[in-house]
């Protein structure tokens, strides 16, 4: 029940594969955008389409002819129409985790544009990027303005340490849906609920006002 559909599905079943379809179409067209300009193997120069996800705007490359990836359009319009949904991130954050050249151990933390996430990474200590975050929630504050809760809500999963097999909630922040999963009993994260309901309302209203119950450790 994470995924509520649309009133005229319920009285037209026929219509339930196609609405299906069309989301899965989507969730595949929104990952070929992200993947980089692959002109492959042949030697053909054929005037194609890409979407750049750093400037994040469609752009024109020579294509070989054959192999290549699925980021590859005939026309602008075919690439603005299919790569339109890819939401839109601030520039620092569209840049690759850099860990520097010096030797240091910092965790930091790093916005992923193919996964759209923030992920912890280890920080040398000098150079790198902009993409360099302290802590998670800064991460998740300046890279997805969008975000509908707090930032424990873009933790990954983590089942933890020991070897109970407890179940419990997550938040899934690229479906944005609450999952369930067996938690171990001690260790991981915030990102870990008893109950789907209290997933949901931490993580889809963003209040931690509910009354719920986090990890019982």
């Amino acid at each position: 029940a994470t995924h509520r559909l649309p009133l005229q599905l319920h009285f037209f079943p026929e219509l339930l594969h196609f609405h299906f379809q069309f989301v899965l179409l989507a969730q595949v067209l929104d990952r070929s955008c992200l993947l980089p300009p692959d002109d492959g193997p042949c030697r053909a120069m054929v005037p194609r389409w890409y979407y750049d996800r750093y400037t994040q705007s469609c752009k024109e490359f020579a294509y070989g002819g054959c192999h290549g990836n699925a980021n590859n359009f005939l026309t602008f319009d075919d690439c603005e129409k299919n790569c339109w949904t890819i939401k839109k991130v601030p520039k620092l954050c569209r840049m690759e985790a850099d860990g520097g050249p010096c030797r240091s151990h910092l965790k930091r933390y790093a916005f992923n544009l193919s996964s759209m996430r923030c992920e912890e990474f280890i920080y040398g200590g000098c150079y790198g990027n902009g993409n360099n975050f302290r802590d998670l929630q800064s991460c998740v504050d300046h890279c997805l303005p969008e975000k509908t809760g707090p930032s424990l809500c873009y933790s990954p999963k983590d089942e933890g340490l020991c070897s109970s097999s407890v179940p419990r909630y997550y938040y899934d922040s690229t479906s944005k849906s609450c999952k369930e999963f067996k938690y171990t009993g001690c260790g991981g994260n915030a990102n870990n609920f008893v109950t789907e309901t209290d997933c949901y309302n931490v993580c889809r209203k963003g209040s931690i006002s509910c009354g719920l119950s986090l990890t019982s450790r």
